[in-house]
């Protein structure tokens, strides 16, 4: 079966499921009374708010659905979420790459920032979350410099004030995986007024990719206590990756576009050097929640982090890019050349954000007003590798070694953000809430060596939603972002920051506390993105614009007898409006699907007193992609893939099976016409054995 009567058969089940459920949701007694659909989030307005009172697309994505659906780093749980291309860039194990709108993200963890442009820190460990947030566009007023995608923001798990209990287990997968976690906590003392919790786990794995390991450990001890009035949260971790580039950047012309006659290379192929590639990263964060309400009108929130990152990352990667449509230095085409890249850097940031909340009420209006200011400090300190590659023969790989000449200095690097923010959530009759915004931010950037770099910026939103009747609310909203692009031009002249803004509008529907479907339509724009300078190949202007418009489609069910139902549909055109390079212009976005779709099915099923089966069924389809440039034009294919859930409970004991890819379909997400194409994901099955008490 092709890939187009796969997508279609998939968009046809969507409303198909979709119909059922809303004809289920109908009766309200047909509904669990539990709400395990999450109504609330925090991202969108730094406050605990309804999804149904928030004016923008934002998705929820809690531990449970992750888990059921075979997640094992960050950008697999936002593979069923609306609007994102979760594995943007296929199997990467050297950051969670996943694009929102077609645009790029900026990943924070507990409202905190975590990444700054490239640095492969350590990635974020899934067993440790509780849940993940993704708003959709630009976001700037709350959150000060960032990209124009939105905001991916994982919530780490916290102590409860419950009993102590909790669960360990055992994982064993394919690729020779193997894991112990565990995850504890509860109450510490009789008054309740002290929680403690300690997420943990060691991972000892390899990969699709040869002679790659997927090494980890990783411990997460919390802490929290609670008065009448104030509440402190201390959360610590420390994480150990040992693993290497899982991405190989194979040449084009021996995957996708291999010549007739020719051999397609295995996914797994690796053509890097066993001794010499890695990525060994080492992380320490510490992170303080502080809540203290002062009386039923003023409340303060404070969040500070330090986080501390070394990482050591080499890799040998083929020269495709010299000459993307014949890279071999042989006659019979066998042989590339390699490069060598490799980095030590040493990274310190330090995050806080700190706001008064006032909730008052002047006439019918209830206020709930945010005054805040936020600070950022990012520095890094890093080594860079003089080594000299060998080439290799791609079919046949052995490498022949590489000589290391050395590892030199990279000038220091300092980011700072100041940033001072208002807020004011306006709720009208209990049924009407306008959001306003504004933000006022001081960043600058400092290169050793280098003039610093100062920019500012004021930016602001607004939004309004209201409910109509029967648990429908429409909404509008407009909301801007800016990024600094640090560097000058050859003249001299420093870059403008990166700007963009956004216009959305749509419905949200909730007839019943475990349902919630939200449909909505935007139009985003991108500009000073930086293009090449026409009248001279050796400067960097600033004349590019992306305008990415599209709509999209969620929706989420749980109803009674454990029955969970998720679908999603996104289409977008994101396309490049102004350019140096005429020719991309008025063409898609390089790398972007135009057409995304998921459908999530998980049922469980009482088998006697003491147990009960769950099963779980669930598709992605991503469309097409195109990359343009002067190496020609390539084009991606779209492709479709299934997973499973099989999970027996028996009393405190859980057996669950996940499978994700489950045909092992062989994929490229994508291709790009430099020269490189990324492998996808292949099958993995993981068991995973618990014990909870």
């Amino acid at each position: 079966m092709t890939a187009l009567p796969r997508r279609r058969a998939l968009l046809l089940v969507v409303p198909t499921l979709l119909a059922s459920a809303l004809a289920q949701a109908q009766d309200a007694r047909t509904l669990d009374e539990v709400n395990v659909v999450a109504d609330r989030a925090s991202t969108a307005t730094k406050t605990d708010t309804p999804l149904t009172q928030t004016p923008q697309a934002i998705s929820v994505v809690s531990s449970e659905l992750f888990t059921d659906r075979g997640a094992r780093n960050l950008q697999e749980t936002l593979r069923y979420s609306a609007g994102v291309t979760a594995d943007a860039y296929g199997l990467d194990t050297r950051s969670d790459g996943s694009t929102v709108r077609g645009l790029d993200p900026v990943q924070y963890v507990d409202g905190l920032r975590r990444s700054y442009g490239f640095s492969p820190l350590a990635r974020t460990e899934v067993y440790g979350l509780e849940r993940v947030e993704v708003l959709r566009g630009p976001s700037s007023v709350l959150y000060g410099a960032g990209a124009t995608g939105g905001i991916i923001n994982a919530m780490t798990k916290r102590p409860t004030f419950t009993d102590i209990g909790g669960e360990v287990g055992v994982q064993l997968g394919n690729f020779d995986r193997k894991q112990f976690q565990a995850d504890v906590g509860g109450s510490l003392n009789d008054a309740g007024t002290v929680a403690g919790r300690v997420v943990g786990l060691v991972r000892d794995a390899g990969m699709q990719t040869d002679e790659i390991d997927d090494d980890r450990i990783y411990i997460a001890p919390s802490l929290s206590w609670r008065g009448e009035s104030t509440t402190f949260t201390l959360l610590t971790s420390y994480q150990h990756d040992k693993t290497a580039s899982s991405q190989q950047f194979l040449p084009v012309v021996a995957t996708l576009n291999a010549a007739p006659g020719m051999p397609r290379l295995d996914p797994g192929t690796f053509l890097g050097d066993r001794d010499f590639d890695k990525l060994d990263s080492r992380v320490y964060s510490v992170t303080a929640l502080f809540d203290h309400r002062f009386n039923d009108t003023l409340s303060l929130r404070s969040s500070l982090r330090y986080l501390d990152g070394k990482t050591e990352f080499r890799e040998l990667y083929p020269d495709a890019y010299s000459n993307p449509l014949d890279p071999f230095i042989d006659a019979e085409k066998r042989v590339v050349n390699r490069n060598a890249y490799g980095v030590r850097p040493d990274v310190r940031s330090f995050t806080s954000d700190n706001a008064l909340q006032f909730d008052f009420a002047t006439g019918p209006l209830q206020h709930q007003l945010l005054a805040g200011i936020d600070y950022s400090d990012y520095r890094e300190e890093a080594l860079q590798l003089d080594a000299t590659p060998t080439p290799i023969d791609i079919y046949a790989p052995v490498s022949s070694g590489i000589v290391i000449n050395g590892w030199n200095r990279l000038p220091n690097q300092r980011t700072t953000q100041l940033g001072v923010y208002v807020q004011d959530q306006i709720r009208w009759v209990d049924r009407v809430s306008l959001v306003l915004g504004a933000r006022r931010d001081h960043a600058r950037s400092e290169t050793e060596g280098l003039p610093s770099q100062t920019d500012n910026a004021t930016t602001w939103r607004a939004g309004l939603i209201g409910e109509i009747g029967a648990g429908v609310s429409p909404y509008i909203s407009y909301s801007e972002s800016f990024l600094p692009v640090t560097g000058q031009d050859i003249y001299g002249r420093a870059f403008k920051p990166m700007e963009g803004d956004q216009w959305e509008g749509g419905i949200k529907w909730q007839p019943a506390a475990n349902m919630l479907i939200t449909a909505s339509a935007y139009r985003i724009t991108e500009t000073n993105r930086q293009t090449n300078d026409p009248e001279n190949p050796l400067n960097v202007v600033q004349t590019g614009e992306i305008e990415s418009k599209g709509v999209e489609l969620e929706g989420q069910f749980s109803f009674e007898r454990d029955l969970t139902l998720t679908a999603a549909y996104s289409r977008n055109r994101a396309k490049v409006t102004k350019s140096n390079f005429e020719m991309e212009v008025n063409q898609r976005l390089n790398d972007t699907p135009q057409e995304l779709a998921s459908l999530w099915l998980a049922k469980g099923f009482q088998i006697d007193d003491v147990s009960r089966l769950r099963v779980g069924l669930g598709g992605r389809y991503v469309g097409n992609s195109q990359s343009l440039g002067f190496g020609g034009f390539i084009r991606t294919p779209s492709y479709t893939l299934v997973d499973a859930l099989f999970e027996i409970q028996v009393v405190d004991w859980t057996m669950a099976l996940n499978i994700t890819n489950l045909s092992d379909k062989k994929y490229y997400a994508p291709c790009r016409n430099f020269g490189d194409c990324f492998t996808g994901n292949p099958r993995t099955v993981t068991g995973t054995i618990s014990y909870r008490f």
